[in-house]
């Protein structure tokens, strides 16, 4: 590390927060640094690859938030790293704040509590205040409501703007106070204004991370940045509060009981309006188109084209006269913008309003004069696409619907209270298909959408559907959770309700093969709305499996289910036989040293052959800076799993078990199904120069049963002669089988009577026969797994 580095470093240290940052492997102070280019592509993927919270990028710079063995890994790398508090290196884009010297033209955590109640309180008939739940300190994060009945949900758009998530990215706060006293000032009295109230729920939070204000940094109070913090579509797909920043679930929460058709999100430290998405599925750093990527520069430049300075923004190659592509511009993953749009249907963009990220309090006012009508005009485009209401054809009732624009993959929603949705969309013909669980979904073509007109209203009405339950799960109940040949045990099963609501549900067991009976065939469940699911309650349906069944045997059953006076018999599902074996095994050619840019593997050799049910994996790698690595294993069949993918920046080694302790970068569950013998291999791939380190060993857990030798003869479900003498054969499925035989005979006692007549089938992999041949007849069929044809006779 540069001795100006070192030296610098001591006094941050003195007063810098300590606390663990997000991805990071240590406490340590965070630091604002500026990164000289060489080549931009290739230095944003190492960046990416390193796992670094890059800030802003420029034609020759980037600004990147670092811990002290970030920088000197950097530093190792070749780049030249300068820390931005350097009086020498002070520039125009960056100003660090003091929390103690804040100045009085900026509101602090109370003084704008202060006036954000007061505000309410003042203008009782279109403001409501609410708090989004508390801060990691416990600050409120202060949400405005600003409508013509607030207390009443209309059919309007909802608009949502939201500043300050990085604490010290504060003039977009300061502008949102600024919006709120104009609209409220201006309500009744200025047409445009008044027009904007009347027609909109405006939703605004000016201090997303009250905690990182009032300490003058750009993270919360768990030294965790909040624009990384969100579900991503390519390395954190799962739309889940759990394991969050509060700050971060707060908005989330929000933003499940709600459905805005805009939104924007105000930063600091540069001047462009950025767009969708932000990130890209191999991390790097190039234009990152969505289906909606017209639509997302026309707002772009609604903003951009209205406020002057950032209209004049070119300072990096990716801005087009102050809007950019997010990824095009530097890939992050966890941004709020992309997290609204791919799971919200929510279109938001990310404003960078001013290059200084704390000015003084005197410029305050010529960023109003900027912005003003940047953030008039955006709201006005709420109004633009097409809008309508979803609601139940039988009761009028409004409903939860997803409105998808075909040929385009991001879909929006209603709001469920009032049923409606808003659409933005460009000029042009569309057609839009409205579905609702629990009912038949509707498609309305040729939509035409205006250019400067309001949207284009689509009401639509959906027919409920009957209930129709399906099975999604089940278990025994039991210690071991198995059932084996010659026992008996409760089952509990899971139906999901495809239809309309159910009430009153019941369902009786079925078998549906030869080696599964019913001991106990009626259970109860829970009322099942509309796409819900709910388990069999106790006392529970009970099975018994024939002490002949052969290893691998998989029982199979169907639930026929009442509901409200509505019967039907469902598809059905299998419960294996016998508890899955667990071993465990070792590596035993380590330790290996693992080298930079090099690739070492180990291998595990297993003689034994089961199907698996589960994998664990444990690892024990020696290293200090895992993000360099890539871990993966890869079965006897060259399937691959990655466990870790270059995340957790500068942390310490990897230990501990992969799906109980630590959480794989890919499902292990891509594994089930597969076989146990053969050599698997743990490769470990370091993918960044500077820091070595070793692999100690690693440990397999396999569980599985035995494959089934042969398929049993297929369980008949129905058989129906028709009038003209011929007849209909259905028959259960068997989930080993890719496809069926039948044969067919006149006298079974005979032997070798069948004949194979499965050339009359026009499908080979359906549950269904039509035999034209009128007489007295009698039917086998066999199913066709991985190891051949089943039995050619039945029990």
């Amino acid at each position: 590390m540069s001795r100006a580095i070192l030296a610098t470093l001591v006094v941050w240290a003195v007063g810098a927060s300590a606390a663990l940052a997000a991805g990071r492997g240590e406490a340590a102070p965070v630091l604002p640094v500026r990164v000289e280019l060489t080549s931009r592509l290739h230095d944003l993927a190492v960046f990416h690859d390193l796992d670094l919270d890059v800030d802003g990028v420029y034609d020759t710079w980037a600004r990147i938030y670092m811990i002290p063995e970030e920088i000197e890994k950097l530093e190792g790398l070749g780049y030249r790293v300068r820390l931005l508090n350097e009086p020498a290196v002070a520039d125009a884009l960056f100003t660090p704040a003091s929390p103690d010297a804040v100045p009085s033209t900026y509101h602090t955590y109370e003084t704008l509590t202060s006036e954000l109640q007061a505000i309410a309180a003042a203008h009782p008939d279109i403001v409501r205040l609410s708090s989004l739940g508390k801060s990691v300190q416990g600050r409120d994060l202060w949400m405005v409501l600003i409508s013509k009945n607030p207390d009443v949900q209309e059919d309007e758009p909802e608009v949502k703007y939201i500043a300050a998530m990085h604490g010290d990215e504060v003039v977009g706060k300061e502008m949102l106070v600024d919006l709120i006293n104009l609209l409220v000032s201006g309500y009744g009295t200025d047409p445009r204004l008044t027009a904007l109230v009347d027609g909109n729920e405006i939703w605004i939070l000016p201090s997303m991370n009250p905690d990182g204000t009032a300490a003058g940094r750009r993270y919360n109070a768990n030294n965790v940045d909040l624009n990384r913090n969100f579900p991503d579509q390519f390395v954190d797909p799962n739309d889940t509060t759990a394991g969050r920043q509060p700050e971060t679930a707060h908005v989330m929460d929000w933003g499940y009981a709600h459905s805005p058709a805009l939104a924007a999100n105000f930063h600091g430290g540069s001047l462009v309006a950025n767009y969708p998405y932000d990130g890209t599925a191999d991390g790097q750093s190039v234009y990152s188109a969505s289906p909606d990527d017209a639509v997302w520069v026309s707002i772009a430049r609604t903003y951009a084209d209205r406020n002057a300075p950032m209209k004049a923004s070119n300072s990096d190659a990716s801005f087009t006269n102050g809007i950019c592509n997010g990824a095009d511009w530097y890939t992050i993953t966890g941004g709020m913008q992309d997290w609204n749009y791919v799971w919200r249907g929510d279109k938001e963009i990310t404003l960078e309003i001013s290059t200084v990220k704390w000015p003084a309090g005197s410029q305050l006012p010529p960023f109003w004069a900027d912005n003003k009508e940047s953030m008039l005009s955006y709201l006005e485009r709420a109004a633009e696409g097409v809008r309508g209401i979803v609601r139940d054809a039988a009761t009028g009732a409004p409903l939860p619907a997803r409105i998808h624009v075909v040929g385009n993959a991001r879909d929006s929603f209603t709001d469920p209270d009032v049923g409606d949705y808003h659409r933005l969309l460009l000029p042009g013909a569309y057609a839009l298909e409205i579905t609702s669980p629990g009912y038949a979904g509707a498609r309305v073509d040729d939509v035409s959408v205006g250019a400067g007109v309001p949207a284009t209203r689509v009401d639509v009405d959906l027919a409920p559907l009957q209930v129709e339950l399906q099975p999604v799960a089940s278990r025994i109940v039991d210690p071991d959770g198995a059932v084996g040949p010659g026992e008996t045990a409760d089952l509990a099963v899971t139906l999901e309700n495809l239809g309309a609501a159910a009430s009153g549900v019941a369902g009786s067991l079925v078998p549906t093969g030869w080696f599964g009976s019913v001991a106990r065939a009626d259970a109860a469940y829970p009322d099942l709305p509309a796409g819900g699911s709910g388990e069999s309650v106790a006392p529970y349906h009970a099975i018994a499996v024939d002490a002949s069944a052969p290893a691998g045997t998989k029982a199979g059953f169907a639930v026929a289910w009442s509901a409200g006076g509505v019967s039907g018999l469902s598809q059905p599902f299998f419960v294996p036989v016998g508890a899955a074996t667990c071993a465990t095994f070792a590596s035993s050619d380590v330790p290996k040293a693992i080298a930079d840019r090099a690739t070492v593997t180990s291998a595990i050799a297993l003689a034994s052959d089961l199907e698996i049910s589960k994998i664990n994996v444990r690892v024990d790698i020696t290293h200090p800076y895992i993000g360099d690595l890539h871990v993966r294993l890869v079965s006897p069949a060259g399937v691959p799993v990655a466990l870790h993918s270059r995340s957790g920046g500068s942390a310490d080694n990897i230990v501990g078990w992969y799906d109980t302790e630590l959480t794989p970068a890919e499902p292990l569950a891509r594994f089930d199904g597969g076989h146990t013998a053969g050599t698997w291999h743990l490769e470990v791939t370091d993918g960044v120069p500077m820091n070595t380190g070793t692999l100690n060993g690693w440990s397999l857990q396999v569980c599985g049963r035995p494959f089934e030798a042969a398929l049993p003869p297929m369980r008949l479900a129905g058989v129906a002669r028709n009038a003209d003498g011929s007849v209909d054969l259905t028959w259960w499925p068997y989930p080993s089988a890719s496809s069926y035989k039948v044969y067919r005979s006149p006298d079974p006692r005979i032997a070798g009577s069948f004949t194979d007549v499965t050339s009359q089938d026009a499908d080979l992999t359906d549950t269904s026969f039509h035999d034209a041949t009128a007489g007295d007849l009698y039917w086998l069929v066999s199913g066709v797994g991985p190891h051949g044809e089943g039995p050619s006779t039945g029990p």
